[in-house]
């Protein structure tokens, strides 16, 4: 992980924003964050060899949302006092330049993207580099994978009081126990992506949309290890209530539309199950493995996520709204428009004040 050290290092052999140079002219060593009108550094910005410009400098080893709000007060403080204010971190997403130039703010990054201003005499907006720095912590990716049970919960419910209070929560919805260190680090994520807060001992939803939309940015489809297709001689019903107390087979997130929204669908019918030898026991008798007239197909799935908070009407295993939405969100048009209505949905179920 880059570190602000690491940052100041870069200035001082100097970052190109063409037409621009930026070069650290002093190291300041803010003794803390709430000495807001103090940079971090001062640097000189040089157009060819037109002219040069002071900077107050804020430096940021992470852009997270709660890290860029908070260089944005900082910014803005320094700006209030008279200071040209720049922030420099190792990357910065365009829409975080396009926030800085909004607010007549300098930002720039390492990897070559940036924005800088002098009101009514310097304007450089540059963006479209890769980021050369991504985040390796392992919550990174609390989007997907067991992990992401911790968010997802939060769409099921959305207050807690405790870390335990959320592993009970998701265990009761069929996601297993998980460590109270993973919660833990799932949470400062969620918290730094400004998505969950914690405030008097409760830890709370506030921001159901851009959770969705993080799960959709992450979402991978689950991958089976075996399928079987095969036709039955009754009716699915008859044979989804025999799974009665099988947690381990839930419809797939495209199978359960009709739960959520308005689609006529005439696929054949996924189930995904643990252990496809198990289904095959329960329904032993009233099916044939076959590829012609299909009536069902069976798909051996270990990811926990797709079991997690299935729905069961009129005995039916129905996948959670949360993992319909993602299946459909990765599907053509017609299924991305089906999963707007889905989305619909899951913030409906929430209390008003999370909507």
């Amino acid at each position: 992980m880059v570190t602000e050290e690491d940052i100041l290092d870069k200035l001082r052999c100097g970052v190109e924003l063409p037409p621009l140079k930026i070069r650290l002219e002093s190291a300041l060593g803010r003794p803390s964050r709430t000495t807001a009108s103090v940079p971090d550094a001062l640097v000189t910005v040089r157009r060819g060899n037109v002219k040069e410009y002071q900077f107050a400098a804020e430096l940021r080893s992470r852009t997270s949302p709660r890290v860029f709000n908070e260089a944005l007060r900082v910014l803005q403080n320094l700006a209030a006092h008279g200071q040209n204010a720049l922030l420099v971190a190792p990357f910065l997403r365009e829409e975080q330049l396009r926030e800085l130039e909004d607010r007549q703010l300098s930002g720039i990054d390492l990897c070559g993207n940036g924005v800088v201003i002098v009101p009514g005499e310097l304007l450089v907006f540059r963006t479209g580099q890769r980021n050369q720095y991504p985040d390796s912590a392992p919550t990174k990716y609390i989007y997907r994978g067991t992990t992401s049970l911790v968010p997802r919960v939060f769409l099921c419910r959305s207050e807690f009081g405790s870390l335990a209070d959320i592993r009970q929560e998701i265990d009761s919805r069929g996601g297993g126990q998980l460590a109270l260190s993973t919660i833990s680090k799932a949470l400062k994520r969620l918290e730094s992506d400004l998505i969950i807060e914690r405030r008097k001992g409760q830890i709370r939803l506030i921001q159901p949309a851009k959770l969705l939309d993080e799960f959709a940015r992450s979402y991978e489809l689950p991958n089976a290890s075996r399928t079987v297709t095969c036709s039955v001689s009754s009716s699915l019903r008859e044979l989804y209530k025999q799974l009665r107390g099988e947690t381990s087979a839930v419809l797939s997130g495209g199978s359960s539309v009709s739960a959520y929204a308005v689609m006529a669908r005439d696929e054949v019918p996924v189930l995904y199950c643990r252990q496809i030898d198990e289904i095959l026991d329960i329904w032993d008798g009233q099916i044939s493995e076959t590829n012609r007239f299909v009536d069902v197909e069976l798909r051996q799935v270990r990811d926990t996520t797709v079991y997690f908070d299935r729905r069961i009407d009129q005995s039916t295993p129905y996948a959670s709204p949360v993992q319909t939405f993602l299946e459909l969100s990765t599907g053509d048009k017609r299924d991305r428009e089906v999963a707007e209505q889905v989305r619909a949905f899951i913030l409906k179920e929430l209390p008003p004040a999370c909507q």
